[in-house]
């Protein structure tokens, strides 16, 4: 088999397992990657070892596809190389290993393998696997941002933002911020939504609320903020039942601000129809969870209700 007729059936084996394919199809794909990796290929071998890892095509077997992937490496496979360092940097993992992960990662890095970058530059910043190395770590996150990694474009971020090892420089996080959100990154996100609300960026307010909407589902203090913006009027227009929608998840899932807030709407009637029971049941909840403002409101409705006994959250 030659080198050519080798790439032809990966790329058809690609075909196959990338599509809506059969059983059948997919053990076809599996014995066309043998087939190029019983040549020696390394494209093969990795191709192969990737099956190996999902169970697709053949049975799922992890000790099988880490030898493939260290055949391939051995012929200077870059994503066979990715694959294992992200099994030796991973520490509760069978395979940790973190001088070999630096190894591997290393290499990658060497050879321009754009997601690298940002494995190596944890390394160096954490210090694993290698010496603690600050600008180390903020050169390989300025080459992963470079190459359109948000992920190392957000580390970057927070390292020029705070006392990390290198000059705080707030202009070049809020710009690497920025990229990292355009990359879909939460938590680049939220801190943009921090700077808009403080006046630091151009937009202010109404911008924040923007950016805190994007992130809501992933970051539950975002969503928190969002629906007390609206709440209040705080830099959008005042919109009491967009803030109760939003609380109500939160609330929901034991955050005790977010209890303590549903429980003085339904009290008071403010974005929802007021029901005094409910209001009751939020702030027994809030209080639960620590909220001393909602400890001390559910006391003063409890001694507001001294002819009759309320159900609060399970409590008499």
């Amino acid at each position: 088999m030659d080198a050519k007729e080798a790439e032809q059936l990966c790329v058809e084996a690609v075909q196959i397992i990338t599509r809506e394919s059969t059983d059948e199809e997919n053990r076809r794909a599996a014995d066309l990657f043998r087939s190029v990796a019983d040549a020696g290929y390394s494209q093969g071998m990795f191709g192969l070892a990737e099956l190996y890892m999902a169970g697709k095509g053949v049975g799922k077997d992890v000790a099988k596809a880490v030898e493939l992937y260290r055949q391939a490496a051995e012929k200077d496979n870059i994503p066979a190389m990715f694959r294992l360092g992200d099994m030796y940097s991973t520490e509760d993992g069978p395979y940790f290993d973190p001088g070999k992960a630096f190894e591997c990662f290393t290499k990658c890095c060497e050879g321009g393998f754009t997601p690298a970058f940002n494995y190596l530059g944890d390394l160096y910043f954490y210090g694993v696997g290698t010496e603690r190395d600050a600008a180390k770590a903020s050169e390989m996150y300025g080459k992963g941002a470079q190459a359109g990694d948000g992920s190392a474009a957000f580390k970057l971020a927070c390292m020029y933002e705070g006392d990390m090892g290198i000059d705080a420089d707030e202009e070049r996080a809020k710009g690497l911020f920025l990229q990292a959100a355009r990359f879909g990154v939460p938590e680049a996100m939220f801190r943009l939504a921090v700077f808009a609300y403080e006046g630091k960026v151009e937009g202010g307010k109404p911008l924040a609320a923007e950016w805190y909407s994007r992130c809501a589902e992933q970051i539950p203090i975002a969503r928190f903020n969002l629906a007390t913006m609206y709440f209040t009027g705080d830099g959008v227009s005042q919109d009491k039942e967009k803030a109760f929608s939003l609380y109500l998840p939160l609330a929901d899932s034991g955050d005790a601000d977010a209890a303590f807030q549903i429980g003085r709407m339904y009290l008071n009637g403010e974005g929802v129809h007021a029901d005094p029971q409910k209001g009751f049941e939020y702030i027994g909840k809030a209080a639960k969870g620590g909220h001393s403002e909602a400890a001390m409101l559910l006391e003063n409705l409890r001694r507001r209700q001294n002819t009759q006994i309320i159900k609060i959250d399970g409590t008499d």
